[in-house]
């Protein structure tokens, strides 16, 4: 059920005051409005004056349960939050009570002591060196991904959701770089930029906790590393902290308290103080965390913030997520000294760290179990291209590298030569053994293509219970979309015009003869993505991929093969129904079935090169759905997409069957949304993408940077002739601190909704 924002402030005053709330509140207003009323706006005609009255009435009606008016929530959420957890200005390496402007920050009568008193302003000046913002060098719709801190001789920590803008993998071994994409760190980015240091190596990506560890070239001696608490943060009810980090423009809060709050600066490196909150649960990477939480004034840029604590100038705690007038939620340092494979990273601990035990060893389990990503991508340092986290003596050349979790590495030169480095030290020649492989047996896919109409009647497709699996929570429904004119719809021979295939389904549109909209269900839980061992997960290792028609289908509702394999290559064959996110099951028959479905060419749409193939480090629609299990509770998804069929979409004329030819109206954007689930129900999301179809009619071009944005439900319904269900309009989070964060993380802008 929906708290309101009443209710919202109320639960945060209680938060922040300790569970004194309002009356804690009243108690203090003559002491707000005496010491901030004639600092922070002496001259503007009495409005700070009537506002403070205004928050007053608002406080005093809360306390007593009667009805708050809209303008008195808002004067509470204008003067009493800021007042309570400001937010101070930092420039040239220290922090006054002062803004940039000149006038004092709101709260500062609460919190003076951060400048009164000298080894408390000198304990957290010493910290903010080391604190710098991770900045995106490619050419992208967002400068930079969050914040990142120095916690080792040239090592950063941030969070994984932030690293994994620009890296994929998982653990401490197949890690890359994603290709054409990336990073660096800025130490300074208050007033001004600063010196950009290159990321040039990603040590770790947390399997269990939203925390990363990258490498950065060459940090001068006066950046010191933090020093990382032993102790629980969770443990630390109502200790005082500072997060210092970049906090950007979030439109999760009311934006003129935001603003004010911000005094209109974002991006910049800005200290927020605070309390720890104690342990609470919420949604990381398809599953639920104990994380520590906070209640500093926090927004989304704010991710890979550093907490430290005011006693100790330690780092408690690494911020991740938060929701407004809620909690905040940080990643343990003391949990992480419980992991010995962050131990031996050699970051700076306060003390001993015990290295375990700890509840997440079956998450390592599966990320060092997991095969390579596809195409690693090398990166240069010194001179030589190696790959991250592996030691070479020489520079690697040719064509595929692909790294095994035993630690063998296997080159393409055209043979294929694998060399087993295990555990070599870094000083020794990596040549313990070589083996010429034997030429690739033929993939066992073929014998799953479709021969007669009988054999499709084994598959099982979109399935709307698929979220309630895979969890303790509560069962859950996620409705298949519906045509809202269903007329358009293609019929099938049998009848009906559902037509379903191994994990997902769809219906076509008989005049475009194109997918109107597709409906599949997709999981990362590792006994399905890979059921039996020893056998290859390789896209090659799976099937010989060709294109094939449905038979239950009349031909007439279906573009052909030949239409995309005689185009002169304008097109590529892009899946509508990614073919990653549909290879799975509880055998390898139910996977290979589920990848050799996603070849029919009803679940294809003709797209431009660039826009269709995810190894070209580009947006594209597999990103979406990563950054998406970032803020669920389970590793399970349900995703709708579909092709915009616009009236004004070009004509492409091309091949059809038996030297016909064929002319068909080419879709220019395509719209996905993804359902999560979250602790507390569902989350949807939409968006839609775009691929620019303006150049000549054969040499279609892809601008630089496509044009992406998150569209809300309703709109998308609009715009495709397919009605989503209440439920998932009831759960989009375009309005929310997930949809913005899912949309700046996969570098999305969101579309200004109409009015």
């Amino acid at each position: 059920m929906p708290v309101s924002r009443e209710q919202r402030i109320r639960q945060y005053l209680d938060l922040v005051t300790g569970g004194e709330g309002t009356e804690s509140v009243l108690a203090n207003m003559e002491t707000m409005a005496g010491d901030a009323l004639e600092s922070l706006a002496p001259t503007d005609g009495g409005k700070t004056e009537a506002a403070f009255e205004s928050a007053r009435a608002g406080a005093e009606n809360l306390a007593r349960g009667a009805e708050v008016a809209p303008d008195q929530l808002s004067d509470l959420e204008a003067i009493i939050i800021p007042e309570l957890r400001p937010v101070y200005d930092i420039k040239d390496g220290t922090f006054t009570t002062l803004t940039f402007d000149g006038a004092p920050t709101p709260g500062h009568s609460l919190w003076t002591k951060l400048t009164s008193e000298a080894a408390l302003k000198q304990r957290i000046e010493a910290a903010l060196p080391a604190i710098g913002r991770i900045e995106l060098l490619w050419n992208t719709n967002i400068p930079y991904g969050g914040t990142g801190f120095v916690v080792g001789r040239n090592l950063l920590m941030t969070n994984r959701h932030v690293a994994q803008i620009f890296a994929a993998g998982l653990g401490d071994r197949n890690l890359q770089f994603i290709n054409g994409r990336a990073a660096g760190i800025d130490f300074k980015r208050d007033s001004a930029a600063g010196n950009v240091f290159k990321i040039h190596n990603v040590r770790m990506i947390h399997p269990y906790w939203d925390m990363a560890i990258l490498e950065v070239e060459g940090l001068p001696d006066n950046i010191k590393p933090l020093s990382l608490a032993v102790a629980d943060a969770r443990d630390m009810l109502r200790q005082e902290v500072v997060a210092i980090g970049y906090p950007a423009f979030d439109n999760r809060n009311a934006v003129d308290v935001q603003n004010d709050l911000m005094r209109n600066r974002f991006q910049v490196k800005r200290l927020q103080p605070g309390m720890l909150q104690g342990g609470f649960g919420t949604e990381s990477f398809g599953k639920i965390v104990n994380a520590a939480t906070h209640d500093c004034s926090t927004t989304g840029g704010n991710s890979g913030t550093a907490m430290i604590n005011l006693a100790t100038g330690e780092v408690v705690a690494l911020h991740f997520a938060g929701r407004y007038l809620e909690r905040n939620y940080a990643v343990p340092t003391g949990a992480l000294a419980k992991d010995q494979r962050v131990v031996d990273l050699d970051l700076n601990f306060a003390s001993a760290a015990s290295g375990g035990p700890n509840d997440w060893g079956a998450w390592w389990n599966k990320a060092d179990s997991a095969s390579p990503a596809e195409g690693v991508n090398l990166i240069e340092v010194g001179g030589v291209k190696r790959i991250p986290g592996v030691v070479t003596q020489a520079p690697l050349t040719g064509g595929g590298v692909v790294v095994s979790p035993g630690g063998s590495v296997t080159f393409e030169v055209p043979l294929r030569i694998t060399v087993s480095i295990g555990a070599t030290p870094a000083h020794e020649a990596v040549t313990e053994s070589v083996e010429l492989e034997a030429a690739k047996p033929t993939p066992p896919g073929g014998a799953f293509v479709p021969k007669s109409v009988a054999d499709y009647a084994a598959y099982e497709g979109y399935d709307e219970k698929f979220l309630s699996g895979g969890t303790k929570l509560a069962p859950v429904v996620v409705p298949m979309p519906e045509a809202t004119d269903p007329s358009v719809l293609a019929p099938l021979k049998a009848g009906g015009t559902r037509l379903d295939y191994q994990n997902f389904s769809l219906k076509m549109h008989a005049k475009r003869r194109l997918a109107l909209f597709t409906a599949s269900n997709v999981t990362e839980e590792s006994n399905l993505r890979e059921p039996e061992k020893g056998r290859n997960y390789s896209r090659g290792g799976l099937f010989s991929e060709r294109w094939f028609p449905d038979l239950r289908l009349d031909d007439k509702y279906q573009i052909p093969d030949v239409f995309y394999t005689q185009d002169q290559g304008a097109f590529d064959k892009g899946h509508i129904v990614r073919r990653d996110d549909v290879a799975w099951g509880s055998t390898f028959e139910l996977l290979l079935r589920g990848n050799v479905c996603s070849f029919h060419v009803t679940n294809c749409s003709p797209q431009v090169e660039g826009y269709n193939r995810s190894d070209s480090g580009e947006k594209n629609w597999g990103d979406l759905e990563n950054h998406v299990l970032s803020e669920a509770a389970s590793e399970r998804l349900c995703v709708f997409a579909g092709p915009i069929l616009a009236d004004d979409d070009r004509i492409f004329a091309g091949k059809g069957p038996k030297g016909t030819s064929l002319r068909a109206p080419v879709p220019r954007r395509f719209w996905k949304v993804v359902v999560a689930r979250v602790s507390d129900g569902l989350a949807s999301y939409g968006f839609v993408l775009e691929q620019d179809l303006s150049d000549t009619e054969l040499e279609f071009t892809v601008a630089e940077e496509f044009i992406g944005a998150m569209y809300p439900l309703t709109e998308i319904s609009e715009m495709t002739g397919v009605s989503f269900d209440q439920s998932l309009i009831d759960a989009d989070q375009y309005d929310t601190v997930r949809g913005t964060e899912i949309a700046m993380r996969a570098g999305s802008r969101k579309r200004k909704k109409k009015s």
